[in-house]
């Protein structure tokens, strides 16, 4: 039996190819990478994503007249679309879902939370707070319609390393520019069932950051010392926070260059987390704009930084060269960054004027998607463009297989069809150039000793836990890696609680019958500030191309 030690292979291996510089007549374009397909039609707009598991895309929109109805015979707001039959089912909610937010219970229950006003046979959303289980039998929406303790619109929620949920921030109504009126600078922590009720406690950093203070940046930061620190971000200012103590641990300084706010609307995202650089949290923002006017291009540039540092400071970057507001991120299987959607020119927001004539508030769709090397810093843009402007309320996310879920586009407050910009059904994925190497995908085929359902089940695991994996492998020099990822809730240029943690392989011992069956102990992440417990996917490479499907983990600390 021949067994390999992996503890000191912790990165995937990259390659750069340079060549000297051609004069610009004579340069070539090199060739387009990755592919787009349109799959299905979602038949709800997709304000708000999340995935559920391997097969499933759960879509949340707001009051409109979508072309489902729910079993009350309203227009269905809510449903699930099948990714692998491209078939939706209708979810049933009472309550207004307009620009609200979600994150994940460690238990694996969904918590939603805000809305906006009653219509269509919906009540008014503004203080209700929502609840599914995806792993139930026949999963749908429990609601508390006040179940929070003020309203919130527009707030921000991540998982914490509890299992609880932390929802920050919003307005009281909707707006564009939040103002002192209507501003909710306050948070509420919620466990799971909502008992005791949570009150909400003053959070003066989103008095500071006004006006530009809705769906505030937020990320939970990685550390050995069992503490629930946040980095948020509104404006252009951060701060690290200690959600355990209440208090403010340290400020960054401003981003400079304009605002990475809505309605100027960047991404913020935590780059991947590697043993081998002892979990460095290390946040990028990008996008945005400098004034809220339709014609004023959108920012081409990113800040890196490490809020934990003594004297943290901003590195900045082009963005890949190209302008985006309202730009959506996905953290790949590779550890790369894929960025996409959003507008080069204008502010997040509804078209001005009638639908015969509607002047857009964004415009000039970013249609060709970048992706980003967090390690060697650089961009590839050379990637096919997408066919579909994904302007104001587009998402994207990643699925089992390693493509992107990218939907959405809805800068009207009703469903239009026949507009410049339309409400857009049309699901798309797309494929990474990882999936066109060539190169043959490994195959996952036992998970802790089990090897049915393997696709359809959710693995228990823990912290520092050695878990088994099974592979075959296709590639005769293999190279195999792990990494954990937790998807989010995604809207409106956010995901929330997204993250990525790569993973140790302790060891790889080869089938002596079949060479190319090779068993996997992957230790788990050390503890939950790493990745938050509750629902995650496993992902297994070989030399950067992922397996065939993600193996479902829901990770605890007991």
């Amino acid at each position: 039996m021949r067994v390999i030690n992996f503890l000191s292979i912790l990165t995937l291996g990259i390659s750069l190819v340079s060549a000297s510089p051609l004069h610009p007549r004579q340069a070539k374009q090199p060739p387009l990478m990755g592919k787009w397909d349109i799959v299905g039609d979602s038949k709800i707009a997709t304000m708000h994503i999340f995935r559920a598991n391997n097969k499933e895309i759960y879509m949340i929109d707001k009051l409109e007249v979508n072309k489902i109805k729910q079993a009350n015979g309203n227009p269905a707001i809510s449903g699930v679309y099948n990714i692998e039959t491209n078939e939706v089912r209708a979810l049933n909610l009472a309550t207004d879902t307009f620009c609200s937010a979600g994150s994940f219970f460690a238990n694996g229950t969904l918590i939603h939370a805000g809305g906006a006003e009653a219509g269509l046979g919906y009540n008014v959303g503004f203080q209700s707070v929502r609840f599914i289980t995806p792993s139930d039998p026949n999963p749908d929406w429990s609601e508390i319609p006040d179940g929070l303790s003020t309203a919130r619109w527009y707030p921000a929620m991540a998982s914490l390393p509890s299992g609880n949920v932390l929802i920050l921030g919003g307005s009281a109504k909707g707006t564009g520019k939040n103002n002192a009126a209507i501003n909710n600078p306050t948070y509420e922590i919620w466990t799971v069932g909502g008992a005791p009720r949570p009150q909400p406690v003053d959070f003066p950093f989103l008095v500071e950051t006004m006006p530009y203070n809705l769906y505030p940046f937020l990320h939970v930061l990685p550390n050995f010392e069992n503490k629930q620190l946040a980095f948020v971000f509104a404006n252009t200012k951060g701060i690290v926070y200690d959600l355990d103590t209440a208090t403010v641990v340290s400020k960054v300084p401003d981003l400079t260059g304009g605002i990475r706010s809505y309605p100027l609307t960047g991404n913020s995202l935590l780059l991947p987390l590697r043993p081998s650089q002892n979990y460095k949290p290390v946040v990028m923002i990008c996008g945005g704009n400098t004034a809220m006017e339709i014609k004023n291009p959108a920012l081409a540039s990113c800040g890196r930084i490490d809020p934990t540092e003594t004297n943290p400071q901003w590195e900045m970057d082009n963005f890949g060269g190209t302008g985006r507001v309202m730009p959506d991120s996905v953290i790949l299987p590779t550890g790369k960054v894929l960025y996409l959607n959003g507008a080069q020119v204008g502010f997040a927001g509804y078209h001005q004027g009638p639908k015969t004539n509607p002047l857009y508030v964004s415009d000039n769709p970013a249609f060709t998607p970048f992706i980003y090397d967090p390690e060697t810093k650089g961009w590839t843009t050379n990637l096919a463009p997408s066919t579909i402007a994904r302007l104001y309320h587009s998402v994207a996310t990643l699925t089992s297989d390693g493509r992107v879920f990218v939907s959405g586009s809805n800068p009207q407050g009703a469903v239009e069809l026949n507009s410049k910009y339309p409400t857009e059904y049309r699901v798309e994925m797309f494929t990474p150039p990882y999936l066109q190497t060539g190169l043959v995908r490994p195959v996952i085929t036992s998970v802790a000793g089990t090897t049915k359902q393997l696709e359809d089940t959710r693995f228990p695991a823990t912290y520092k836990q050695a878990l088994e994996v099974k592979v075959t492998k296709g590639q005769e020099k293999s190279f195999l890696t792990a990494a954990i990822i937790h998807s989010g809730f995604i809207t409106h240029s956010q995901s929330f609680s997204q993250r990525y943690a790569m993973c140790k392989v302790i060891s790889a011992e080869y089938d002596p019958n079949n060479p190319n069956d090779v068993t996997l102990n992957i230790e788990m992440p050390p503890n939950p500030t790493i990745i938050p417990p509750g629902p995650s996917y496993l992902y297994i490479l070989d030399n950067g191309v992922p397996a065939t499907f993600s193996a479902q983990i829901l990770l605890s600390s007991a």
